[in-house]
């Protein structure tokens, strides 16, 4: 049997509430999709994709040896955001604005962790928050302001599962790990 995996930054509650905030007022913008549920909402520092079964024990591990050697470190949420640009806008994130060092530096940690399981990575991990996915809509990002930052403590990293249900997916929580150091 197959797993697919993703090691991901749990939100506390007031980056969820901000990330709430925001949808109301992309929602407001005129943004008509299927925006991702609360209990969703976390941030990804590697997407492993799926994985054979006798492969989850070396995984484990590995997410357990990377988050050992990182510090605790803040997510900040202050901005609105797209993939692949704001010009032409596919996915829609809440996410930070300028680098985040602490962010990166566990994102790093725990992709070489996975690199030396054979799992390769297209791209660095960029410190955001998916709110939905658009299907048909045209046009640049609307400009929403959010009316304030939130900066959650991130002392954990969480190893979700992604199981298909029906149209959409649920994230199973496998392992949640404390940051060392």
């Amino acid at each position: 049997m197959k797993l697919k995996l993703f090691i991901a930054v749990d939100l506390d509650e007031p980056a969820r509430d901000l990330v709430a905030v925001a949808i109301q007022k992309l929602q407001s913008a005129g943004i008509d999709a299927r925006f991702e549920p609360r209990e969703k909402w976390h941030s990804t520092l590697a997407f492993l994709g799926w994985v054979e079964d006798e492969r989850y024990a070396a995984v484990r591990e590995a997410l357990a040896i990377a988050a050992a050697r990182c510090r605790p470190f803040d997510l900040r949420l202050d901005c609105v955001g797209a993939f692949p640009s704001t010009a032409r806008p596919r996915v829609i994130w809440i996410g930070g604005r300028d680098a985040q060092p602490g962010y990166d530096a566990v994102s790093k940690g725990v992709r070489v962790a996975y690199e030396a399981l054979g799992f390769a990575f297209e791209r660095d991990a960029v410190p955001h928050v998916t709110v939905c996915r658009l299907k048909s809509f045209r046009g640049p990002l609307p400009e929403v302001a959010l009316p304030t930052v939130a900066i959650a403590k991130v002392d954990s990293l969480t190893l979700y599962q992604s199981i298909p249900a029906g149209r959409t997916t649920r994230y199973a929580l496998r392992e949640k790990i404390r940051l060392g150091l």
